[in-house]
């Protein structure tokens, strides 16, 4: 006889919302313990993609030197004598990384340049806000085409992170006479003969960021730096307390390693209070290329004096750790 009596049907149990609650905390604690390793591995990454870029360009700097039996000039300026300021140059203009071109698979950009002309003229200006990846820091984002004025033109140029080192002194009073050398200067023609402090004690090349932030400044200054030329006549800003003081074309393409005289500078890697300075978006410092190809990550706490003598070729100083 069959039972009248229904038969029991379980309920179907789900989540009940705490439980959801506490799934949802977990995952979002893992997500968070997982992020900065993320962030960290990325980072890593372009700091690898970045010292490998100052790799080839020493390559590219010692191929040229093969072939030119010299250093590239930092920039050329016709007309000039070594101890005559910025305000004297007529141009052409075109940097050290612009003659660097053929050596860095860039001979087709290279090829349409005419270096008799000045940098600011056609067809040249045309080809100056292309940009060469190898060129650029990938830490430092948000990069692209900047704009400098000669006070009757604006001109566009493609950002680069990759300065030249100039050495020790003036980049805008005197740009083709270093109190101390480095080896890139205005119309310089430096030779590894030249560099007697020895080409692993020497740094040739070092970082810039595109953005700085100046002392007692509320927002972020553009000291975007370029591969193409030291536009003549263009000035931009110095930076620290002395808001009016400004710096000329070689600001574009070259960092000094301090000055002295009326705006004495002695700052290490990283800072970013002047326009001439070298700086990064690493932590804890910046990449330079030293003569013999090496490329060292020199920290921002490192001996001041350490990194000027760095900066310069022929000092006689003894070098400290670095």
């Amino acid at each position: 006889m069959n039972s009248l009596t229904p038969k029991f049907k379980p309920q179907k149990r789900g989540f009940t919302l705490i439980e959801l609650l506490v799934v949802i905390a977990i995952i979002a604690i893992l997500i968070a313990l997982l992020l900065p390793a993320v962030q960290q591995a990325r980072e890593a990454a372009r700091r690898s993609t970045c010292k490998n870029s100052l790799k080839q360009i020493g390559l590219a700097l010692h191929n040229y030197h093969d072939s030119h039996r010299a250093y590239p000039p930092g920039y050329i300026a016709r007309g000039v004598n070594p101890t005559q300021d910025s305000t004297f140059e007529t141009g052409p203009g075109f940097a050290w990384g612009t003659m660097l071109l053929p050596y860095l698979d860039q001979a087709p950009l290279y090829n349409q340049l005419n270096l008799n002309l000045d940098a600011t003229v056609t067809p040249n200006i045309e080809l100056a806000d292309e940009a060469i990846p190898i060129f650029r820091c990938p830490s430092d984002t948000h990069q692209g085409v900047f704009s400098v004025t000669d006070g009757t033109n604006t001109y566009q140029l493609s950002s680069a992170n990759y300065v030249g080192i100039f050495g020790y002194g003036s980049l805008t009073s005197a740009p083709g006479n270093p109190d101390d050398k480095g080896i890139l200067f205005r119309n310089s023609n430096i030779k590894i003969r030249d560099i007697t402090d020895g080409a692993s004690n020497t740094i040739v090349v070092g970082e810039r960021s595109h953005q700085h932030q100046f002392v007692g400044a509320t927002t972020v200054i553009q000291a975007d730096s370029t591969w193409y030329a030291a536009i003549p006549d263009a000035t931009r800003p110095a930076g620290m307390a002395m808001a009016s003081m400004t710096e000329g074309p070689a600001s574009l393409i070259l960092g000094h390693v301090g000055q002295g005289g009326m705006m004495t500078m002695q700052h290490p890697p990283n800072t970013t209070n002047h326009i001439a300075n070298f700086s990064s978006k690493h932590e804890g410092g910046a990449h330079f290329l030293l003569g013999d190809g090496a490329v060292r990550f020199l920290s921002e706490n490192m001996n001041y004096d350490t990194f000027r003598y760095l900066g310069t070729i022929s000092d006689g100083n003894v070098i400290g750790e670095f």
